[in-house]
């Protein structure tokens, strides 16, 4: 991508675009690896997936920079981390980026001393983005290897980049064989820290970018703004030529009886007849859609007919292709006057969408557990909200990092984060809202509300581990009280009441409320029912298809 540097030169433009393709060309290959560290054993977010979409994003964003500006790499390489921060680890990472490329961004050239002063402006910024710093993670990894190469430049007298990041990265991995010892956690589990580790693989990449060594290969990026000519002026784009808006992915599952492969065919020749760029793959068993078309919401019906659908993911792509063009075209004033108040929610699972629709949210984010949205999926859905100040619900502990920094992304209107959790607190927070009220009033209401709610979830472990003394296998059925894991078996029924034994504990309990999640039967959620209403008979029980992926259920007792 850019001119080479040797040990003893310095950072430039060409140099510092090198060191984002090469950290993200590494995290792409050892994502999965990283994802592996994980000690929790929930289906959740994980670290390796989160922290290489974050440098992706970076990566991409870099490369559309023309300029030989490092200042204007710099820039990019920050806004492009912040714009595709996912989960905790992403978001942490992005602020690493943030501080890093502030520093070196001050220069027209970056040598040794530069380098060293970057990454301890990084680790500045990642501790005042999270509340309550925990040593042992990616933070300590990155704090003490900037600590030592600090010390470093003080005591020579000139310093290149690669002895830089030669010290950098000895001093990382020695932190990180530490990391068991400083959280009990990942000793039970016998495994370093997962953030640390993919830390590492992005100073890797920066030492083989600097040293001007081959980069790891990459997944050829797809045609964006990065290809535009100079000449290019703010204007709307032309998105006549694309025929097709709409890109329309997801799974058919649990094919119903009768349906045959020449079903599928017929389903096929369908899509054929009304968009193009059509895959069907798989078999009775499951099959995976993609197609391009103007009529999404057909498509999904006659989908129907075959069997159940999940994963629905619709994407606009005259949408799109317009938001290349973000940074150089206004936002266009909205058509009506801004209404004081606005709500946006993250949410996974058609029934949950309804629910939180049917509550008067202005705005879903698709997204929840395992699908961690980014800053800028988060900052958009609070952009297409008509209101002066937006209220945004997390819903996820992973999420509420990533809703804070949208801020920094939207201009126009106030973020206010209620950090939910859960889909249940959400709700809680929600049902408080009164529009009659000011901001302030009900960002007090709602914090109140939501942290009176216990939330329970029925999941299953998809990794093997030790928690707490006890030992988890892939596969076993979890029932988890506000996070943590509470019991453990294998069967979804007698975990599910275990559970809410332990979340109905006193007389103020009254109500019971169950989402049903992707997958369960209707014979299920009855027998359910029925357990329930017998074992907790002085509380209302109400029933709901949740269709969210990943937990079977998902309980909220008030």
């Amino acid at each position: 991508m850019g001119g080479k540097v040797l040990a003893n030169e310095v950072i430039d433009a060409g140099t510092l675009k090198r060191m984002a393709e090469a950290a993200a060309g590494y995290l792409e290959q050892q994502k999965a690896n990283v994802d592996a560290l994980n000690v929790f054993p929930v289906p959740d977010g994980d670290t390796g997936t989160n922290m290489s979409q974050t440098v992706r994003s970076a990566y991409e964003e870099v490369s559309r920079v023309q300029s030989d500006s490092l200042e204007e790499v710099a820039k990019a390489l920050s806004k492009g981390a912040l714009k595709g921060a996912r989960g905790n680890s992403g978001v942490i990472l992005s602020q690493i980026f943030r501080g890093f490329a502030q520093v070196v961004g001050s220069v027209d050239a970056a040598d040794g001393t530069v380098l060293a002063k970057a990454f301890s402006s990084g680790v500045k910024m990642a501790y005042k983005a999270v509340m309550k710093p925990k040593e042992g993670t990616i933070l300590t990894v990155a704090r003490v290897s900037a600590e030592e190469v600090e010390k470093y430049v003080k005591k020579v007298k000139t310093a290149s980049p690669m002895m830089v990041m030669k010290r950098l990265i000895a001093k990382a991995e020695e932190t990180l064989k530490k990391t068991p010892d400083m959280l009990p956690v990942l000793k039970e589990a016998g495994v370093v820290d997962a953030g640390g580790v993919g830390l590492i693989w992005i100073f890797k990449g920066f030492q083989v970018a600097i040293e001007g060594k081959p980069l790891p290969e990459m997944i050829p990026l797809p045609q964006t703004a990065a290809a535009l000519p100079d000449s290019v002026t703010a204007q709307q784009p032309e998105t006549a030529d694309i025929k097709f808006g709409y890109c329309t992915e997801f799974f058919i599952k649990n094919i119903q009886e009768g349906v045959s492969d020449k079903d599928v065919e017929k389903f096929k020749k369908y899509l054929k007849k009304i968009g193009d760029s059509q895959v069907v793959v798989g078999d009775l068993s499951m099959l995976k859609v993609h197609v391009h078309s103007n009529e999404p919401g057909n498509i999904l019906q006659e989908a129907l007919k075959l069997g159940e659908l999940s994963g629905i993911k619709i994407d606009n792509m005259r949408e799109q292709h317009r938001e290349i063009f973000e940074d150089l075209v206004p936002a266009p004033a909205p058509a009506e006057p801004m209404k004081e108040m606005g709500m946006v929610a993250v949410v996974s699972g058609e029934g949950l969408s309804e629910i939180f629709r049917g509550l008067m949210v202005d705005g879903i984010v698709s997204g929840g557990q395992s699908m961690n949205p980014s800053t800028a999926d988060i900052a958009a859905a609070v952009e297409s909200v008509n209101a002066r100040n937006v209220f945004v619900f997390p819903d996820n502990k992973n999420i509420v990092l990533a809703a804070e920094q949208a801020q920094e992304m939207v201009e126009g209107r106030k973020i206010i984060v209620i950090p939910t959790k859960s889909i249940p607190q959400g709700i809680a927070a929600i049902l408080a809202f009164h529009p009659e009220l000011s901001v302030a009033e009900n960002t007090e209401r709602m914090m109140q509300a939501y942290d009176k709610v216990k939330t329970g979830q029925i999941t299953r472990a998809v990794r093997d581990t030790s928690l707490n003394g006890t030992k988890i296998h892939d596969g076993d059925v979890l029932g988890l009280l506000d996070g943590d894991i509470q019991h453990v078996g294998q069967d979804s029924q007698d975990i599910s009441m275990a559970l809410l034994h332990s979340m109905v504990n006193n007389e103020d309990e009254e109500f019971i409320t169950v989402y049903a999640g992707e997958g369960v039967t209707p014979e299920q959620k009855d027998r359910l029912a029925r357990s329930i209403e017998a074992a907790f008979p002085d509380c209302d029980l109400e029933i709901h298809d949740g269709g969210q992926p990943l937990y079977e259920y998902i309980f909220s007792v008030e």
